[in-house]
Formats: C-alpha cells, sequence, structure tokens
C-alpha cells in the first residue's frame, strides 16, 4: 500500500476508536435502573434459638445509579449478610423488618448508588428454641485382664458427663453418650487412653461442649483370702429357734496382699430372712449386707444354706 493510503487508514482507525471511547462514556454518565440479586447469610442468631429456616434465601434490590457503577457492581460478591441480632416475636412468629435490615442492604451496593425498591419488606424465620442437658459419658470398653490381674477400682472416665445444647425434640430422649470402641486384651497394667465421643444420629442440630474424653485404670496383681462369715437369720417369730447347716459361709476376697491382711470375718455381715422362704422350702437365701471398702472384688461362694426351726 502507498504511503498516503496507509496514513489515511491510521487516521480512520484513531477517529473511530476515539468516537467510539466518548460514545461509551456517554453511556455509562447516564443513569439507569436495574436489579441485583444477594444471596442471604444470616448472622448473629439470639444464643437461645437455633435457626431451621427463613421465609426468603435470596433478596433482589431494584437499584439507581450510573453506568459506570453498575459496571462496577457485576463483580461484587453475591452473598449479603443479615444480622438477626434484632429479630422480632409477634404471635409466635418471628420476623425482621425492612427498616431492620435495610442499613445492611445499603452498604451492600456503592455509595453513589440508592436502593429504589426491594422484593420483600419483611423476612419471616423458623426457630427452635435450644436446650442445655446433662448427660453421663459410657465408655465403649472390652477389657480383659491377664490372669491374676484386677481392676483395683471403677473406671475413671474424666470428664464423667458433658453438656448438650440444642432442640428440645432431639435431646428429650437422649440418657446417655457413648465413647468409641477401646479394645484391650491380657491387660496386666493400668492405662489411660483419649476416647472419641460418639455423636448419635439423631443429633443434627445439637452441640457438644467437648469431643473426647479421657479413659483411665488401675490394674494389679491380686492374691485370694477366703473367710468364714456367720448367717445371721432375721424376722425369726417369737418363740422360735433356727439352726442352719452350716451356720457360716464363704467369702472369697480379692485384693492386694497388704488389704487382705487387715480384714477379718468380723467386717462382714452375711443374712438370710425367714420371711422370703417359699413352699416350706428347706433353704435359705443369704446375701452380704455388710463388707469393707477398698476390696476390689468379693464374692459369696455359698448362696444359700439349709434350716431347721424348734419351738422354745
Amino acid at each position: 500500500m502507498k504511503g498516503s493510503t496507509k496514513r489515511k487508514i491510521k487516521v480512520f482507525a484513531v477517529l473511530l476508536t476515539s468516537s467510539f471511547l466518548a460514545w461509551l462514556i456517554s453511556q455509562l454518565s447516564e443513569t439507569y435502573t436495574d436489579q441485583i440479586t444477594f444471596r442471604l447469610n444470616y448472622v448473629h442468631v439470639p444464643d437461645s434459638l437455633l435457626l431451621m429456616n427463613a421465609s426468603q434465601k435470596d433478596v433482589t434490590l431494584t437499584v439507581r445509579g450510573s453506568g459506570w457503577k453498575f459496571l462496577g457492581s457485576r463483580f461484587s460478591s453475591g452473598t449479603l449478610d443479615i444480622d438477626l441480632s434484632k429479630v422480632t416475636l409477634n404471635k409466635n412468629r418471628f420476623f425482621l423488618r425492612e427498616r431492620d435490615y435495610m442499613e445492611q442492604l445499603a452498604s451492600a451496593i456503592p455509595q453513589a448508588m440508592s436502593i429504589v425498591r426491594v422484593n420483600s419488606d419483611t423476612l419471616f424465620f423458623d426457630f427452635s428454641r435450644l436446650v442445655s442437658k446433662k448427660v453421663p459419658v459410657v465408655p465403649a470398653l472390652e477389657l480383659n485382664l491377664a490372669q491374676n490381674f484386677l481392676l483395683e477400682k471403677e473406671l475413671e472416665v474424666v470428664p464423667d458427663s458433658i453438656i448438650l445444647t440444642g432442640p428440645e425434640q432431639e435431646l428429650d430422649t437422649l440418657r446417655e453418650v457413648k465413647t468409641e470402641l477401646l479394645e484391650l486384651n491380657d491387660v496386666s497394667e493400668s492405662f489411660t487412653r483419649t476416647l472419641q465421643l460418639v455423636r448419635p444420629e439423631t443429633l443434627q442440630q445439637t452441640r457438644l461442649n467437648v469431643g473426647e474424653v479421657r479413659l483411665s485404670a488401675v490394674v494389679f496383681r491380686f492374691s485370694e483370702k477366703i473367710l468364714d462369715v456367720p448367717v445371721d437369720v432375721i424376722n425369726l417369730p417369737e418363740g422360735t429357734q433356727i439352726r442352719t447347716f452350716p451356720n457360716t459361709v464363704e467369702v472369697l476376697c480379692k485384693a492386694r496382699l497388704e488389704k487382705l491382711k487387715e480384714i477379718t470375718a468380723t467386717d462382714f455381715r452375711a443374712e438370710a430372712n425367714l420371711e422370703e422362704v417359699q413352699d416350706n422350702s428347706a433353704f435359705l437365701q443369704v446375701r452380704l449386707v455388710h463388707q469393707p471398702e477398698g476390696i476390689p472384688s468379693i464374692q459369696l461362694l455359698q448362696r444359700q444354706v439349709e434350716y431347721i426351726l424348734k419351738r422354745e
């Protein structure tokens, strides 16, 4: 192409571009009305309530502003936080009036733009009232001790109970919370384990104040001792004597050797109730009604005795 033709094309391109830019600036400087839709995110729900449902999940605003502002708003966030701390209850219905959240709507658009209309003047909500409940923690433990070993005392769970906070309908029938399963075999030493709590499937909206507990147990090698404890018969009719065969029962105790040395038969009381005899049975049922503390295992080896009644 000749030089003069090239210059003419360049000039034409510059003029065309300038004209387009002038037209674009003119158009963007005009005032327009359009709609912008925001996804609603509800925040600051009162502590005593749980949000179950809302009448609207999004809101559409009719706004007015220059073309420049509309051009920028196309790239703004599509999510808007709505503060529910001012939610109102009237006739068993929770709601938020337009004036209570209009300021939040206005903050979502550029300052040079104004809100002409909102597609909903009142937001309605369904809440469930939250309650707190304290329930015990039950460890899921399968424990098999090594031969000649015992637990010195009951398993220790820390904490032994937890606080649940949630809808009343979820917590109404709940009585306990279990831990994950722990299997221990041939145990001959004391142990401590951290166990996760198992959330019941029915607790969809409930919070647990802790998620795990510590399980501890003291394991020791035991010694044995058998004591002959006299049988006391109660509710004997006046003017009647009784004799039991045998007149003592054997009690097997398992504990540390130093503890066994301290106990005697007088630390126990074995009792039989004559009023509990049925159908002229020749046997009396025996049970331990008193025993010393600190003995991990106490077993009554004879649970019944024969007897003879004699009138005085």
